[in-house]
């Protein structure tokens, strides 16, 4: 993490753990007690920063063959960012919920090659320069339906909708050649999981998901995982806070850049998530 980040999470850790201290007594009959209502309020909402740590690779080929894999973080591109994430969970009947999130993750720098690059059919001599970018949208859509639904926690499985819309590209020269690429993607995928949730206590939450997804048509190979377990504290009758840990991991290979070029992107991301949470 970068200083910054630092900061910016030991301020919320610190205000996190002064919060729980200081207003544990603040409501003194907990969620439970008071309404008798399962693990399933008919709405969760959270809505905080998210700080993940990511790797991306990315190749252009030609039809003359493959292009070189760069690795985007050593040219430049933040490996650490601090991001908006903001996520809900709507009861749609007794067993079942369906669960949004959504997230943006943007990046764009500059570098010198240290090494002669291939990008389709043009190859970029070290000393070259080179500016590029990789913009995401992350969109997720997951309806759960819990086979196991006791009052205080349940389990079950999920399919979900998955959108990362991917915006990359460059720009580089070396004396009087210039090249430039830009292609905007989106990585449409339908994840297949496990999930569980249990009220530790009356006010501390706790959730776990792990999802899947594999397809191949018409050349375009996707490979996705990802996973999240999380904490939420309520500190009061409706309102609280919460840690989550999440990864994300994209493969995308046979990407359409053009008439002429396919490519590559390798794509994760994953990270702490500290947010304000709400049940309703």
């Amino acid at each position: 993490m970068t200083y910054s980040i630092k900061k910016r999470v030991l301020l919320f850790c610190s205000l996190f753990v002064i919060a729980i201290i200081g207003l544990t007594e603040a409501s003194a009959q907990s969620y439970q007690s008071r309404e008798g209502d399962s693990i399933n309020p008919r709405f969760y909402v959270t809505a905080g920063y998210y700080f993940p740590t990511i790797n991306t690779s990315l190749r252009i080929d030609g039809r003359l063959g493959l292009g070189t894999e760069i690795g985007l973080e050593d040219l430049g591109l933040d490996e650490e960012k601090s991001v908006f994430k903001l996520g809900s969970a709507i009861r749609v009947s007794p067993k079942s919920q369906l669960a949004i999130t959504y997230t943006s993750i943007n990046r764009n720098a500059s570098a010198v090659l240290e090494r002669d690059v291939i990008i389709g059919e043009t190859t970029f001599e070290a000393g070259s320069g080179l500016a590029f970018k990789f913009n995401v949208d992350y969109y997720a859509l997951t309806w759960r339906y819990s086979f196991f639904n006791e009052k205080n926690w349940n389990g079950g499985a999920s399919i979900g909708a998955r959108a990362v819309s991917i915006k990359t590209g460059f720009d580089a020269r070396v004396n009087d050649k210039t090249s430039s690429e830009n292609t905007n993607v989106t990585a449409p995928a339908i994840l297949f999981g496990v999930h569980g949730g249990a009220y530790l206590t009356p006010r501390l939450l706790a959730r776990y998901s792990l999802e899947y997804f594999y397809l191949s048509v018409n050349g375009l190979n996707i490979n996705v995982v990802e996973s999240n377990a999380s904490v939420q504290y309520f500190i009061f009758k409706k309102f609280g806070l919460g840690l989550a840990y999440s990864t994300n991991d994209y493969l995308v290979r046979d990407v359409p850049i053009g008439e002429d070029f396919t490519g590559k992107i390798d794509f994760n991301f994953g990270g702490f998530n500290l947010f304000l949470s709400g049940r309703f």
